[in-house]
């Protein structure tokens, strides 16, 4: 009886079937069947077939799936043959894509936009929207200015397309007037770093003109919409996600430590008499008695060195919690969400708290009205620590003192040395603290008369208010022990600005071959910016912090400023599509900016598009290999109002500032002229070309975009120098033509779907070419200086290429003579004479690279397999070349006292080692400046994350909708031959600087 039970348990029956394409009733080979809540399955053959083992046919259920097709699950019962016809999943073609002042779905776009939706935002579980998109999005560079916590980020779509005269130390060459316009929930901002990642439901990027004309002269820089998350009708549902990790410095540069830094002093010592012509000198020679204080001495002999930066570095932690509820019904659904998120430094005194909070509604009022309110505050707190404790770390000798003979810091570490100080003094001595309330509203009505007319109106007001505190005590290095010294200094600054737009939207449908779209769009933009900085010294305590301004008995500054600028504009736009196949879209702008002088506050920017859905054509049907294919081609006109250049409300005007003088015995005040007015200064205008290709392959199995553009920037709005005999600086003015020409590829794959396996690919590449074609005059090239590099814009180079003498080596002993020609030594930096006049001067300069990397990409891949899935995105940057501050301040470039600080390790050149890569210490010579300037190349891995979505029958259990655990390493790698911090911001001011850092965290999704 067991035998027979066991055959009978052992029997099956055989099912059979065949799958086809509900579209076109072609068979679909490949396809998976499964049977549901087992691991058996199969695939379909060249012809759709297939045959599968069932034990239960009447309880069995068949799970059949395809790529770029909708699953269907049917019951086996006590069928033997069960065929399947599965329907094309159109979803990703009827994906609606915020366009500006309205929506349309992705397969009818004309121009070059890209999505990312709230799961690949919410994937990498950043702090910052900024971080979400790096590396995402073709075309999209994203810099990291600043890698201390809720530092900011620099943004790029599409190359550099203005020039700005004022870029700063913190920029390094990037400049805040090349970030694209960011619109969250309809409100125009400037910033997005307030914004928490969680709450985002997604970003739509536009990239060519065509996409961006829309918003005329705000769109010249590309635009990011961002939409946060709205309440669903339905049954109310609560939603808690959060995630904890421990955040560490990575990465760290090499620096010399106990006997290495010894012997390079003493090479250092030798570089002082090499750099006067002395060779006789040797390191066997050097007494460091001579040189060194006796504290140094004293450590030297016991073998007992610090290592400052073990020292002052600790590591972060890193949180967020976000909670949302949404709910509603037919008429009304509303939304609501929370969140807190911490994000800690590594040098001890940086963190960064922020607290947000959004509440939505939208009610439809009647057949005729409906209203949506949307709110979003966002409270931010961030510590940004000491500017000189971690340069002070990596400044100091090994040979110093950390602690005195009780244990305590020791503020001096080097006796005698008082310029630089214990790092460990910095965080109790300095502090500086910003404290940011953001608070964006939309409110919306809108009235339907008659069906596919909507008239809305939208007020969006958006209110910033940001207090800046900065408090030096007594024992900061600023301040370097004495109470004359201490400073208290608070900036208070607000924003207020709105944005208005009344607009009015047509569609109508002729027959079935005609559809019609129409938006017009009657819009005023008004922002206005006060500041109040007041600075204080000399306090009798640091009880007070800068709290207590008034205690300081040395004023040194009480200033002010305000500024006010207001935007017009009429917009039109329309949509035409014949037979869903051809389609039209054209674009016209009419903008008005008080910036701009009185008779060229006005311009037009047009555009006009035009798509080709091949893959409708009939001539396409007969084929199974190509799934979609959509060619678009465009044209159009954005504008700049010279705000990315540098100038300012009023900037154009002659303006009138004060000061005092003294008349005979008496101090009076004074008037000038502080700048000189332009009436012809007009709109900076940018033309774009874009021709672009949608396609799909195998059924969608491999999709992507590609896009090739040339954007040309004509009327350059820059601050041109003139002669200081004029009495003034510059002047702004319309100077010149810059273009950029590039290539864009977005890639999905699918490359693996059976049974419980699936394995997803994303793929993004862009190159883009800029160079300046046009300067003022005969002008062929504008010289300037940042942070200690040397750039130009130069007529057929890149927009702030690096302008310096190219490096040719070290100069050798037995090249001593010919050294001595160009008035150098050996041991020094060797250049090249590039006009061969036997001498080295400015017209040996020349262009050596650029900040803007030659191309970037990023790569995603995703494996899931059951209820485990594994994602890793990694990104790159490459051929960009970069000014390093970090080997500018810390591989031995103050150096004329021999090694007055520790250095980077480096193959530098010494009488016995005649290396060709590093200068011999203590003696660069007057060229040196080439080895500051270094490749910045790098790959990233962004995050991987490895997740658990809990079964149906634990949820069940649990009474919960869904559960997810995870756990994520972000940046865990950086492979770079960048020997600084971090090569994404190396130009940044080591004054400031931070380490790059990595996150090792674990978190929770779920929803009731």
């Amino acid at each position: 009886m067991l035998v027979y039970t066991n055959l009978v348990f052992a029997q099956s029956t055989e099912i059979t079937g065949t799958v086809i394409s509900g579209e076109d009733q072609q068979p679909i080979p490949g396809a998976t069947v499964l049977i549901k809540g087992s691991s058996t399955g199969t695939v379909t053959d060249l012809d759709g077939k297939y045959s599968i083992n069932v034990a239960a046919p009447s309880d069995a259920v068949l799970s059949i799936s395809f790529v770029g097709y909708i699953t269907q699950e049917i019951p086996v019962s006590n069928q033997t043959v069960v065929d399947v016809e599965l329907e094309p999943d159109v979803a990703q073609l009827d994906e609606v894509v915020v366009v500006g002042y309205g929506e349309t779905k992705r397969k009818d776009l004309t121009g070059s936009v890209v999505s990312m939706d709230s799961k690949n935002i919410q994937e990498a579980n950043k702090v910052n929207a900024f971080q979400s998109l790096q590396g995402q999005v073709a075309g999209v560079n994203i810099q990291a200015a600043d890698n201390k916590p809720g530092g900011g980020f620099n943004v790029r779509i599409r190359g550099s397309n203005t020039i700005n005269a004022s870029e700063t130390v913190e920029q390094g060459g990037f400049s805040p007037g090349q970030n694209p316009l960011f619109v969250v929930d309809g409100i125009f901002v400037n910033d997005i770093s307030f914004l928490n990642p969680a709450d985002i439901e997604r970003m739509d990027v536009l990239k060519d003109a065509s996409a961006t004309a829309i918003y005329g002269s705000r769109g010249s820089n590309g635009v990011v919409i961002i939409e946060t998350k709205k309440g669903s009708k339905g049954k109310m549902t609560v939603q808690y996600d959060n995630y904890i990790g421990v955040k560490e410095a990575y990465n760290l540069p090499d620096m010399l430590q106990g006997e290495e830094f010894v012997q390079y002093f003493r090479d250092a010592v030798v570089g002082n008499f090499y750099s006067s012509g002395d060779f006789s000198v040797s390191a066997g020679d050097v007494n460091l008695a001579d040189y060194m204080r006796p504290n140094e001495l004293e450590n030297i002999a016991d073998g007992d060195y610090a290592n400052w930066i073990d020292l002052v570095q600790h590591n972060g932690m890193q949180q967020n919690h976000t909670l949302s509820l949404n709910g509603g019904n037919d008429k009304t659904v509303y939304g609501i969400g929370v969140a807190y998120t911490q994000d800690e430094g590594t040098f001890e005194g940086e963190d960064y708290e922020r607290y947000t909070i959004r509440g939505n509604l939208s009610s439809k009022l009647s057949e005729l009205f409906s209203i949506s309110f949307n709110n979003y505050a966002s409270f931010a707190l961030r510590n940004e620590g000491s500017r000189e404790g971690l340069r002070s770390a990596y400044r100091l000798r090994p040979t110093g003192t950390p602690f005195d003979e009780n244990g305590d810091p020791q503020f001096f570490p080097l006796q005698g040395e008082t310029f630089i100080t214990n790092p460990l003094f910095e965080p109790d001595n300095i502090t500086r603290e910003s404290r940011t309330l953001n608070y964006l509203s939309n409110l919306s009505l809108a009235f339907t008369p008659v069906e596919n007319l909507k008239i809305s109106s939208n007020f969006s007001p958006n209110i910033e208010f940001t207090r800046y505190g900065e408090y030096r005590g007594r024992y900061a290095k600023s301040t370097s022990g004495q109470q004359g010294n201490t400073r208290a200094e608070v900036n208070n600054r607000n924003r207020i600005s709105y944005t208005w737009d009344n607009i009015v939207n047509y569609n109508l449908e002729f027959g079935s071959d005609h559809r019609l779209n129409t938006t017009f769009v009657y819009s005023l933009f008004m922002d206005r910016y006060e500041n109040y900085l007041m600075q204080r010294r000399n306090y009798s305590t640091d009880e007070f912090l800068f709290y207590n301004i008034d205690a300081g008995s040395d004023l040194r500054t009480a200033e002010g400023g305000f500024s006010k600028q207001t935007l017009e504009s009429y917009t039109a736009r329309v949509n035409y599509a014949f037979r869903d196949k051809y389609l039209f879209t054209l674009t016209g702008r009419y903008d008005g900016s008080s910036i701009l002088s009185e008779q060229n506050k006005w311009a037009f920017f047009p555009s006009a598009a035009f798509a080709w859905r091949i893959i409708d054509e009939e001539f396409m049907k007969d084929q199974n290999v190509i799934a979609d294919l959509k060619l678009r081609l465009s044209y159009g006109e954005t504008g700049n109002n010279g705000g990315g250049g540098g100038l300012a409300p009023l900037g154009s005007l002659s303006l009138i500032g004060n000061n005092f003088t003294n008349i005979g015995n008496q101090i009076n005040q004074t008037a000038f002229v502080t700048n000189l007015a332009n009436q012809d200064l007009t709109w900076e205008k940018t033309k774009e070309f874009n021709f672009g290709l949608d396609f799909g392959f195998f059924n969608n199995r491999l999709y992507g975009s590609l896009d090739i553009y040339h954007r040309k920037n004509t009327g350059i709005i820059f601050f041109r120098p003139i002669s200081t005999v004029s009495g003034f600086s510059g002047v702004f003015e319309n100077v010149g033509e810059a273009e950029n020409k590039g290539i864009e590829l977005g890639l999905n794959s699918v490359n693996i779907h059976t049974g419980d396996f699936k394995w997803t690919t994303s793929l993004n590449f862009a190159k883009n070419n800029n160079k300046i074609t046009k300067l003022y005059g005969d002008l062929d090239q504008i010289l300037f200086g940042v942070q200690a590099g040397s750039y130009v814009h130069k007529v057929g180079e890149a927009v702030g290429s690096i302008y310096t003498y190219e490096f040719d080596g070290i100069w050798q002993l037995d090249e001593a003579d010919e050294a001595q020609a160009y008035g150098q030594q050996p041991g020094q930096v060797k250049v090249r004479d590039l006009n061969d006049d036997g001498a080295i001067d400015a017209d040996d300069r020349t262009v050596i690279g650029s900040n803007m990397p030659k191309w970037t990409g990023g790569i995603a891949n995703t494996f899931n397999y059951k209820n485990w899935d594994f994602t890793f995105f990694v990104r790159t940057n490459q051929g960009a070349v970069s000014a390093s501050y970090f080997h500018i301040s810390h591989s031995g470039g103050f150096d004329s006292t021999p090694a007055r600080f520790n250095s980077l390790q480096t193959n530098y050149w010494t009488p016995d080692n005649p290396s060709n890569e590093w200068y011999q210490p203590s003696n660069n010579g007057p060229f040196s400046e080439p080895l500051t300037y270094h490749d910045v190349s790098f790959v990233k891995v962004g995050y991987i994350t490895l997740g658990y979505n809990f079964k149906q029958d634990v949820l069940d259990a649990l009474k919960i909708q869904n559960l997810r655990l995870y756990f994520t390493a972000q940046n865990p790698f950086t492979f770079t031959n960048y020997e600084g911090w971090d090569p994404e911001n190396a130009a940044r001011n080591s004054w400031g600087s931070a380490y790059m850092s990595r996150i090792f965290m674990g978190g929770i999704n779920v929803k009731f």
